[in-house]
């Protein structure tokens, strides 16, 4: 969430134990294309799909198309993940952003702000 707007406005809805990851390895996978411009024959990561379910599960979320009003102000950017069973101890999550602009972090203990 980008303050109150979604980013994908639609959830994913994933599986790694089914198979169903498509839409996630497909934004992954175009990450480098979209971001650097270039064509994907060019910019292909040439990860296969159980690769990436077993070795690289990575979430791109593109939010560079958003609206004019958040581009100009502070922004909170909230990730929220919903699992179906227990995720095992130790396991930790970590978050890249990509911007133009310059950012400050504000942390305290369970959650971490973004300021520009």
């Amino acid at each position: 969430m980008l303050n109150s707007t979604r980013y994908p406005a639609v959830d994913y809805n994933l599986s790694f134990a089914n198979q169903q990851y498509s839409r996630a390895y497909h934004d992954a996978s175009i990450f480098s294309a979209r971001y650097f411009g270039m064509d994907e024959l060019i910019t292909d990561s040439n990860i296969s799909p159980i690769d990436y379910k077993s070795l690289y599960p990575v979430f791109v979320f593109d939010v560079s198309k958003q609206s004019e009003k958040l581009k100009t102000s502070v922004v909170d950017v909230q990730i929220r993940a919903v699992f179906n069973q227990a995720v095992q101890a130790g396991t930790q999550a970590y978050a890249v952003v990509i911007s133009d602009k310059l950012l400050t972090f504000q942390s305290d203990g369970n959650k971490m702000a973004v300021v520009y």
